[in-house]
């Protein structure tokens, strides 16, 4: 019998975590740090990308609800519903097409070269999606700098409730974002907070009730994160406790894999440095890959066979089944070095 899944895409959330909520020093030594120097936190990263988009419109970029994002071929439905009230997201280029939505999956840059020269012969905006890209370069530079606009969902990383970002040069921007956050939206903000961690809590439930509950909850809170965007105080704090640390592991986790799959197939195209992963795809054909995630399910870690952008570009992708695998606070090194022991075996 396969043993109970307690490894997931992200860490579950801890009974410590509860404690940030009344630490009142949070945010003291945030701009120190140099993933977020340039970054406005957000109450979430879908927040950040309404923020955007609320932006474009009152500056003239976006005129109405017919012109047109362009976005990758797959993004979480709730991100194409969060572009739904400033504009259209399309797969296609047109000439309603006013912005491009860059996706750095998994953490690894998209060619970075290819898609700034069409946006500057399309004269289109650039909003990087880096929500995978905390700290990941393209040919020397962040991610998340090359475009007019970045945001960001650092609750995907680890447990810090609902929190994201948004980053941008633009002019007047910065005065945009302060006059955004002086709404409060008190309970607003406490019934995301609330939803996001039960629903957190409940993935690594085994009772369907309760995750249907929590599924349920979750979604009626995307419903008004365009609007409660303040970030709350404990998810701050979270951020400021575990951001260093988290990057660091999953640099070292990802140089440990490089090491241990040196000249294997299974890797193939995947940079050898300037990368911190969120997750690391491994590639095979599909009866090998299934192999491999019934094989990381013995041993309780829960993944599946998704499509990865091996051309790193969503104006022409090339997309390759492959097995992501987690590598968060949330393992132990023992158990890292025992699912790439398996991916070996398997691929």
């Amino acid at each position: 019998m396969a043993a109970k899944q307690l490894i997931q895409e992200v860490d579950r959330p801890r009974f410590s975590d509860l404690a940030a909520v009344f630490d009142f020093t949070a945010g003291r030594d945030l701009k120190t740090m140099e993933q977020l120097k340039d970054i406005h936190l957000t109450a979430s990263g879908k927040g950040a990308i309404a923020l955007v988009l609320k932006f474009l419109t009152r500056e003239g970029r976006i005129a109405d609800k017919l012109d047109e994002v362009l976005v990758p071929d797959w993004l979480g439905y709730w991100v194409y519903n969060q572009m739904h009230t400033f504009a259209f997201p399309t797969k296609q280029y047109s000439e309603r097409v006013k912005a491009i939505f860059v996706y750095h999956q998994y953490g690894f840059p998209q060619n970075m070269d290819a898609i700034m020269q069409f946006a500057k012969e399309k004269n289109l905006v650039v909003i990087e999606d880096c929500a995978h890209a905390l700290q990941s370069y393209y040919r020397d530079k962040l991610v998340g700098y090359f475009g007019d606009f970045s945001v960001y969902s650092f609750s995907k990383w680890f447990f810090c409730y609902a929190l994201g970002g948004v980053g941008s040069k633009a002019p007047g921007f910065d005065d945009f974002f302060q006059e955004s956050l002086k709404d409060r939206h008190f309970f607003l903000s406490s019934f995301r907070a609330g939803a996001k961690l039960f629903y957190e809590w409940a993935r690594f439930q085994s009772f369907p009730s309760v995750k249907r509950s929590a599924t349920y909850g979750i979604r009626m809170s995307y419903s008004i994160y365009e609007s409660a965007l303040r970030p709350g105080r404990a998810a701050v704090n979270l951020l400021e406790q575990k951001l260093p640390e988290e990057i660091a592991l999953r640099k070292r986790r990802y140089e440990y894999f490089l090491r241990e799959t040196a000249g294997r197939e299974l890797r193939r195209g995947l940079e050898e440095k300037g990368i911190t992963p969120y997750l690391i795809p491994v590639f095979g054909i599909r009866a090998a890959l299934e192999k491999l995630v019934q094989s990381l399910r013995d041993i309780g870690i829960a993944t599946g066979i998704h499509n990865f952008d091996s051309a790193r570009n969503l104006l022409s992708p090339r997309y390759e089944l492959c097995v992501p695998l987690p590598c968060h606070s949330g393992m132990s090194d023992a158990q890292f070095e025992k699912m790439i022991t398996l991916v070996k075996k398997n691929l």
